[in-house]
């Protein structure tokens, strides 16, 4: 494959407006009163004939096709044309056999209407020659005019209305309804929804008759234009064919400067004609909100598609890994994660692999109704590692598992997966790829499976669009309000003013549930006491908080603290247990906190992502200065204060620069995983369109059946004379009987 990677980095109301006029203009075309044509009658063109004609037809509620033509036998100019009524004459009667000698499925609707208009053209002016007035058929009201296809008309307002409409996402049933309340009815708009649907499939045939993929490469440059800290990257195939692509803003970027702890990417959302794996980055906020990272559409999900996207997104993200990584359970993505991070944790998506409980262990969970219930509780309930080896030891051997090879694997790699085990590793409280998946279903109301490349990606920044706005909602309604208190603890004031909303009502809910336990000595030194926790009046679970006298740190055996970044309720009853009443600020993050923005992130240099498998190059320290720069830029535009200081910053560094020795802009930076190319040779690739993607495995569109159910499809067997193929209610012998 060849690779190619670029890093530099209507109003509303006009459209309501224009829908009135649309509006207005129908209602006048229906009350406007038309003379009946009369032999003679005069015309300028052509076309205010044919307009005169259509606006008497829609009045006396028929249709009309074009009919002969008659040419100047001097020059071939049309000087006569003949308008007829769409029931004018009959079918052949080929046409009734349809193809293949089958039956015609459209019904015959001409039955030799005469009526029609002769206009021939005399000089410049056109006139009516000859007029027949009468049908031979019923004819129809004017507001059934949208029935008939020569009255199916869309004004220029309409076409731009459906244009914006499409472009923010709404479906063609959806564009019909505004259309119908703007147009007062639905009975004015003049066409129907599936004029609509032909409008978009043929706009977009058009569009993709001018190269997909080559659009989609010309808005990517647009957006570097735009936007210098846009990058993308993309895969050709040996014909020229579109294979992987990948894209990230300079928002994303800074988003992950804060908050790239933890990210998700789960490559099982189709949302494109074709068939592309649509694959999001995700991490949380600290509002704890789905962002994005960045997304790719790959063609095949192999492990060398997987690597390629890994590294190109490590490498926009100036070779900063994250601590944790969130997947599914692939080997193709297991590998790929092993080879571009093999520093960080990776995990698996707890709720995927119980999932495949019934269809693994269907024969199980059918024999024992509460296996189910007995797999979930040793999964989630286990407090401790012994527990839960305990635990699984009794399920395995009360159901007689031990050679089931997939429990066998699924607890090889127990790691990864298992919350006592998982929880020691930051997550910030994800133990699934449901960020991901909540993502994708955000996405569902911006695209689609039929949506093209170009219009995804423009559709992708919508939605992106308003994910941030949702954003800067949460945090202006965390700065502008004050959450109520539950207890008269200081350390829940202080929190309140500390954390954002979200992350707040969480400590405040561990701080009154620390209410409900009791802590019991059981340890202790001179500087280290061990309490077991439990609730009031109960016995079970205990869990385990070690206390330092001297830092007043608590260590609980739940890790809820070093999993999700919130002090667990059996923390906070030992700190005040011990008469600790403000919070310790090590049990603040501060990417939970309102001001987690405002970190001044120190970029990794050059020898602390040197590992011999990616090395610095010019893209890693482009990426590193413009987002810096793009921090200088929001703080220099507070006000005309600050902007004048930042100008002068910039031309002090600017000629500084300047100063700098020549060959020290020419040192060898390593080589990169893939090659920078010039903006110039830029404009000069040509990327053909994709080929439908290869899925993985059985189709996407078909649900996996288990064995259950297709025991259930299965010949029945009747009871009452044990003979296959029916049931006792329709038992043959059984209805002789009675």
């Amino acid at each position: 494959m060849t690779n190619m990677h670029v890093n530099s980095t209507g109003t509303s109301s006009d459209i309501i407006e224009m829908a009135h006029d649309a509006e207005n203009f129908n209602s006048r075309l229906q009350l406007q009163p038309t003379l009946e044509p009369y032999e003679g009658m005069e015309f300028v063109s052509f076309e205010e004939a044919k307009t005169y004609y259509t606006r008497y037809a829609k009045n006396k509620g028929f249709s009309f096709r074009m009919g002969r033509i008659t040419k100047s036998r001097t020059n071939g100019l049309i000087i006569g044309q003949e308008i007829v009524c769409s029931k004018e004459g009959f079918r052949a009667k080929s046409y009734a056999k349809g193809e293949n000698n089958k039956p015609a499925t459209q019904d015959e609707t001409r039955v030799g209407c005469k009526a029609m208009i002769y206009l021939k053209k005399n000089e410049d002016r056109w006139n009516i020659s000859k007029f027949i007035r009468e049908h031979n058929h019923e004819l129809f009201s004017p507001r059934s005019s949208q029935f008939l296809r020569v009255h199916r008309k869309k004004t220029k307002v309409q076409k731009k209305l459906i244009d914006v409409l499409d472009d923010s996402g709404l479906r063609p049933s959806k564009i019909t309804s505004v259309l119908s309340t703007e147009s007062g009815g639905i009975d004015n708009i003049g066409f129907s929804q599936q004029d609509v649907v032909d409008y978009l499939s043929q706009k977009r045939q058009k569009q993709i008759e001018k190269g997909d993929a080559q659009l989609m490469l010309s808005y990517f440059k647009n957006c570097q234009l735009r936007n210098p800290g846009f990058f993308y990257a993309f895969q050709m195939d040996v014909d020229g064919h579109l294979a992987n692509c990948f894209w990230v803003d300079s928002r994303s970027k800074m988003s992950y400067k804060y908050f790239g702890d933890v990210v998700t990417f789960d490559p099982t959302y189709l949302t494109n004609r074709y068939k592309m794996p649509f694959v999001p980055f995700t991490g949380v906020n600290h509002h704890q909100q789905s962002i994005l990272f960045g997304c790719a559409l790959l063609w095949d999900e192999t492990e060398e598609s997987f690597v390629w996207l890994l590294s190109t997104w490590l490498e926009a993200m100036s070779g900063v890994c994250p601590k944790t990584i969130i997947t599914d359970q692939d080997a193709a993505i297991t590998n790929a994660v092993a080879r571009v991070f093999p520093n960080a944790n990776h995990h698996y998506c707890m709720w995927h692999i119980e999932k495949k409980v019934p269809e693994y262990l269907n024969n199980v969970c059918h024999e024992y109704n509460d296996f189910k219930n007995q797999f979930h509780k040793c999964i989630h309930q286990s407090v401790t590692v012994e527990d839960f080896e305990s635990d699984w030891e009794a399920m395995i051997d009360k159901y007689g598992l031990q050679d089931n090879q997939w429990l066998q694997k699924i607890y090889y790699i127990r790691s990864k997966w298992i919350p006592v085990y998982v929880r020691n590793n930051f997550c910030a409280g994800m133990s699934t790829t449901q960020r991901s998946e909540s993502m994708n279903k955000f996405f569902k109301d911006f695209l689609n499976s039929s949506t093209p490349l170009n219009k995804f990606v423009t559709q992708y920044d919508k939605a992106l669009d308003a994910r941030y706005n949702k954003e800067r909602e949460k945090t202006f309604k965390t700065i502008n309000s004050k959450p109520f208190l539950r207890t008269l603890y200081p350390m829940e004031e202080e929190a309140s003013k500390i954390f954002t909303r979200k992350l707040f009502r969480i400590f405040q809910d561990e701080l009154v549930g620390s209410q409900k336990f009791i802590a019991e000595k059981v340890e202790f030194s001179s500087d280290l006491s061990t309490y077991k926790v439990h609730e009031i009046y109960k016995e079970k679970p205990n869990y385990y908080v070690t206390f330092h006298i001297i830092s007043n740190e608590a260590n609980c055996s739940c890790h809820m603290f070093e999993f999700l970044g919130i002090l667990c309720r059996h923390a906070l009853n030992v700190l005040l247990k011990k008469n600790i009443f403000s919070l310790p600020s090590k049990y603040m993050l501060r990417r939970w906190t309102i001001d987690a923005k405002k970190e001044q992130v120190i970029e990794p240099t050059i020898n602390q992502f040197q590992d011999g498998s990616y090395e610095s190059s010019s893209t890693l320290l482009f990426n590193s200065i413009m987002i810096h720069s793009l921090g200088v830029s929001e703080r220099g535009s507070r006000s005309q204060k600050h902007h004048d200081v930042t100008i002068q910053g910039f031309q002090k560094i600017i000629e500084e620069l300047d100063l700098l020795d020549l060959k020290d802009s020419n040192e060898d930076l390593g080589n990169s995983t893939s090659e920078v190319i010039p903006k110039a040779f830029c404009n000069e690739i040509l990327v053909r369109d994709p080929p439908v993607a290869a899925t993985k495995g059985r189709p996407r569109t078909l649900r996996m059946k288990g064995s259950l159910e297709l025991r259930n499809k299965s010949a029945s067997v009747c009871s009452y004379c044990k003979n296959k193929g029916h049931n006792k209610r329709k038992c043959p012998n059984l209805n002789q009987t009675r």
